[in-house]
């Protein structure tokens, strides 16, 4: 019986901490973000190594996902470097990384960032979400403008014609 308890601890010893455990955490900041269509916002993720050994060949990837049936998003169309493959990541240390998104669809939508190793695990981190709200792009309703539309030519007109009548009259 002592024989297959150590033979288990040794098994649980030398076999790597759960193959889909990630040893890297993220978390992204900030949290929320209340913009409209064509708005450029930034975010920062922070990739943390929580393992005792150096990690490399880490991968991290912007996400994109509308929350509403209707909202269709292609990732792509809102940033333009949603990938990074990351340097070697010394035990417990950190790395920030800075992404630049422009909003380009209406609605409730999330973003977040996922980090993998290119080889040797299938473990994915993921980080927080980020919640956005963004708001339909605003048009100028034209019952307001019309008025100013008339007016300003009407009054350049008159404004002309009354600077010529005083010229002559003048003479």
């Amino acid at each position: 019986m002592r024989a297959v308890i150590v033979a288990l601890v040794l098994v649980a010893a030398l076999t790597p901490a759960s193959a889909g455990t990630s040893p890297v955490s993220v978390q992204v900041d900030p949290t929320t973000v209340s913009t409209s269509i064509g708005q450029r916002f930034r975010l920062t993720s922070t990739v943390r190594n929580d393992s005792d050994r150096a990690v490399s060949g880490l991968v991290a990837h912007l996400n994109v996902l509308g929350l509403e049936p209707e909202v269709y998003v292609d990732p792509e169309d809102w940033s333009s470097q949603r990938t990074v493959y990351l340097d070697p990541l010394p035990a417990h240390a950190a790395i920030r990384l800075d992404w630049t998104v422009q909003a380009v669809n209406p609605g409730r939508l999330v973003i977040y960032v996922a980090v993998t190793a290119a080889q040797g695990t299938d473990a994915v981190a993921a980080s927080n979400t980020l919640r956005l709200a963004v708001a339909p792009q605003r048009t100028v309703e034209a019952g307001g403008i019309l008025p100013l539309a008339v007016a300003m030519p009407a009054t350049v007109l008159l404004l002309t014609g009354f600077a010529g009548y005083r010229r002559r009259r003048l003479r």
